[in-house]
């Protein structure tokens, strides 16, 4: 790698460090700048969708371009990897195959450059979070993907647990709140105390594969069928069109938030017989209700399962926070209301609350006094296989917890064990993720070999100490006191494997996909910390006739998605496109960016039309 991405070990710790919600659906990089969080826009907005691609050209997209060419390229894009991470099921980009850390360093690699343009300086160090119920596999991953992006990662904090950072931070008596996390795809709930500027996480409960896709795909489900019993034709056995349909799917329930009903109209999607086909439905709001009721219904029992744990009541909570785009849909508040007898709060904006509270957690490294201290709690329990007797069968194994679920981080227990004969020379030790007695209810996380020494009482014993840290780092070891033998843990599984034996030809072709990518500029174009670049805006930063446009298009996004996606499409473009079309081209953007300013819905119709017609003659 060139010095531009090396991590620099003599001033890295002078470096400042942001804050990355590195979500399934949207990421966010954020920073504490002049004492409070801020989010740095990308391509104008909060936050980039999580989605990669390669171009026809095999140059790296990311955000809104991957996404524009997602229905068009399913074979050379990828969306949703945070659902993989923890496993090595490669996805394929082209001709290419990826691992989960891999795809998501490319996410985190443009977040990465994002920063540095908008501070003016690299950014080599970042707190990242994760959902609170992701497994040891999935955080390592996540680590994983920062360090291949370039990125020392400082601290893996739950998604819950960073959103509460922000949320009553200046409050210092003492208040009980419910934090529901609901996204893209997975689902957290964590049950926290504040109490004089410390919080402290009672318990956790959730479901990392529950949130906003599910209820695309159920949608999806429900217009395909409509579309089969129409004309024998399934949809989803089509990649191009099965992705199309999903994202009208996605945008229609985002639609229905705020409407009653919606249409959902994609011309020519198939072709029967010579004739085109067309999908034309509408989709009413209890509807929709009717088919993700019981994933709703699933993340209510998760609530009421971590609040037993917490051993308290709904009723001796203070606040019931949202986090999560998928909060916004009006179910979830319903259903909470209904079961809680409590209105949901999104004092702070659900999409943006996990990324700056992770910057709230980042400036705390840095020394910064900007928020409460942060307690938080082991969401596994975790523990060993032991031998519990014999018999003619054979050993009888059970699960022996270490560390409980709900136990405050960092945690460090030692359990003592004996061994099994006088004459064993070797223990493997395999250590668990769960709670289930019997062994193979619950994940392997890895396995310890300690060779033994001696026959004698004073060798029979041997101690397995568990070391799990604030960012949910465990550390194993396995000790026979009387040789002084130590063994720490090493994971057996596909994730160190790829770490050992691939890593560098990872981080070699990733980084001429980044150096390729006109996407990520090299550190001489970053501008001085004082100026913000077009492309890595501060929120709250210095507004002009960019700002305008960002407004407009926010809302164009909800009430005119066909608008907001043909003016992405014409951003791309915009440096293609010579001569006089190219004037065409900014003369129309500016009138639409004019009309949607003034809500003008006759002008907007015209000149979307327009605007379809002369990127169809140009592209």
């Amino acid at each position: 790698m060139n010095a531009s991405n090396k991590l620099d070990a003599t001033n890295i710790d002078d470096q400042p460090i942001v804050g990355i919600d590195l979500g399934t659906t949207n990421s966010v990089v954020a920073a504490v700048i002049n004492g409070k969080p801020q989010v740095f826009q990308v391509d104008h907005q909060n936050g980039m969708p999580s989605i990669v691609g390669l171009s026809p050209t095999g140059t790296l997209l990311t955000g809104i371009a991957a996404r524009n060419q997602l229905a068009a390229f399913p074979d050379r894009t990828v969306a949703s990897i945070k659902r993989k991470m923890g496993t090595m099921e490669p996805v394929s980009l082209g001709e290419e195959s990826y691992t989960p850390p891999e795809v998501s360093a490319m996410i985190l690699r443009r977040l990465r450059d994002v920063a540095s343009r908008a501070l003016g300086r690299d950014v080599q160090r970042a707190v990242i979070t994760v959902p609170a119920y992701f497994d040891e596999h999935q955080r390592q991953a996540t680590r994983q993907a920062g360090e291949l992006a370039g990125l020392r990662v400082e601290r893996i904090i739950n998604e819950p647990t960073a959103a509460t950072l922000v949320y009553h931070a200046d409050k210092h008596d003492r208040k009980h709140i419910v934090v529901y996390d609901l996204g893209g795809g997975t689902f957290d709930v964590s049950i926290v105390r504040l109490e004089a500027g410390v919080i402290e996480v009672l318990a956790s409960q959730g479901d990392t594969k529950l949130g906003g896709d599910d209820f695309d795909h159920l949608l999806l489900d429900f217009v395909a069928e409509d579309f089969r019993e129409k004309h024998d034709i399934d949809l989803r056995k089509e990649p191009q069109a099965k992705f199309r349909l999903l994202q009208a799917c996605e945008q229609a329930k985002i639609r229905l938030s705020e409407r009653e009903t919606v249409s959902i109209a994609e011309e020519f999607i198939a072709e029967k017989d010579g004739t085109p086909l067309h999908v034309q439905i509408t989709i009413s709001r209890d509807e929709l209700d009717e088919m993700i009721l019981p994933l709703v219904d699933r993340t209510i029992s998760c609530v009421s399962k971590a609040l037993r744990d917490a051993s308290m009541t709904i009723h001796q909570m203070d606040d019931l926070v949202l986090v999560g785009g998928s909060t916004r849909i009006p179910l979830v508040s319903e259903k909470l209301r209904e079961q809680f007898l409590r209105e949901p709060s999104r004092a702070v904006d659900p999409d943006l609350a996990v990324a700056l509270g992770a910057a709230v957690q980042a400036a705390m490294l840095q020394g910064q006094s900007v928020g409460p201290v942060l307690v938080d709690v082991a969401t596994h329990t975790l523990g060993v296989v032991a031998c519990e007797s014999m018999s003619f069968g054979g050993p009888q194994l059970v699960n022996v917890p270490i560390i409980h679920r709900g136990s405050p981080l960092p945690a460090r227990y030692e359990e003592a064990f004996s061994k099994m004969f006088d004459d064993q020379r070797q223990v493997a030790n395999e250590v668990l993720q769960g709670e289930h007695p019997e062994p193979d209810r619950n994940l392997l996380i890895g396995t310890l070999a300690l060779q033994l020494t001696g026959d004698d009482d004073s060798h029979r014993k041997v101690v397995v100490g568990f070391d799990l840290t604030l960012d949910g780092v465990l550390k194993v070891t396995a000790k026979q006191p009387a040789s002084g033998r130590v063994e720490e843990l090493v994971v057996d599984n596909a994730l160190s494997k790829f770490a050992a034996e691939e890593r560098q030809a990872a981080q070699s072709r990733l980084k001429y996909m980044f150096d390729q990518s006109a996407e990520i500029a090299e550190p001489d174009e970053w501008l001085p910390k004082s100026e913000f670049h077009d492309e890595a805006r501060v929120d709250n930063a210095h507004r002009g006739p960019q700002d305008a446009k960002h407004s407009a298009m926010e809302r164009t996004r909800e009430r005119f998605p066909k608008t907001a996606s043909l003016l992405e499409r014409a951003g791309m473009m915009g440096q293609r496109v010579q001569g006089d079309d190219a004037e065409e081209l900014e003369t129309l953007c500016e009138q639409l960016y004019t009309a949607l300013e003034a809500d003008d819905q006759e002008t907007i119709d015209g000149l979307t039309a327009d605007l379809d017609d002369l990127l169809f003659y140009v592209q």
